[in-house]
């Protein structure tokens, strides 16, 4: 008999609720494959490409992908960002990535998307990867947080179809305030924090404190709608 998948955490449990059905998806950035082996296990994508440029990583994948008994569902590619995508996917998630390098994997393999619905989620810099999917021609659709192991975190799904966004938007996020999510009020809570003890490192009278202003502005005023 087959192992049960592990249980995903609460930023990969997020992005396992955003993930649409569909024959392949590819998952960049695997590590040691816990969403991708639990989206096949739960049946939510027929076939996964489990995708890193670490070895070590893919090994671990592998070995969980042996245990769960998924070898004819799952492609194991040791590959740098979407060069592992060589076919047309439904859905490609990047997670567990600092922004800067997220947006640098979307806009260097734009041709290898073909349409995929993205799923994203970067440790910082949140802007870079809004930035970069208005470049590419994608828009997001769902922005909903999370709070995991003590860090607040957003989580993305963007399809094709392209946005404009004010300054702020890129900062705050455009949707941030349809989500109904249960974690909306501890995301904002530290938010709330962290905005607050920038606010004390910024010299008054600085256009980064101007934005920052308006940014907790924004947060207190979606804070009291709850």
């Amino acid at each position: 008999m087959a192992c049960a998948a592990e249980a995903l955490d609460a930023r990969l449990r997020l992005a396992a609720s955003l993930y649409p059905h569909c024959a392949l998806g590819a998952d960049i950035g695997t590590d040691h494959g816990l969403l991708p082996c639990w989206l096949l296990e739960h049946g939510v994508c027929e076939r996964m490409i489990l995708a890193d440029r670490s070895e070590k990583a893919l090994r671990h994948a592998a070995e969980r992908v042996r245990r769960l008994h998924l070898e004819e569902r799952a492609l194991i590619r040791c590959a740098d960002g979407l060069d592992a995508v060589t076919e047309p996917c439904g859905c490609v998630s990047v997670m567990g990535m600092g922004g800067q390098t997220i947006a640098d994997i979307l806009r260097s393999g734009i041709r290898r998307l073909s349409g995929a619905t993205l799923i994203l989620s970067a440790h910082t810099q949140p802007f870079l990867v809004r930035q970069a999917l208005a470049e590419i021609g994608y828009r997001l659709v769902r922005e909903e947080p999370c709070v995991c192991r003590g860090y607040a975190y957003l989580v993305w799904r963007a399809e094709p179809g392209g946005m404009v966004l004010t300054p702020q938007e890129l900062r705050v996020g455009p949707l941030l305030a349809e989500s109904r999510s249960p974690e909306l009020r501890p995301y904002l809570a530290a938010r709330l924090r962290a905005v607050a003890r920038q606010l004390e490192d910024t010299r008054t009278g600085s256009p980064k404190r101007a934005e920052l202003e308006e940014d907790l502005a924004f947060y207190r005023a979606l804070w009291d709608k709850l």
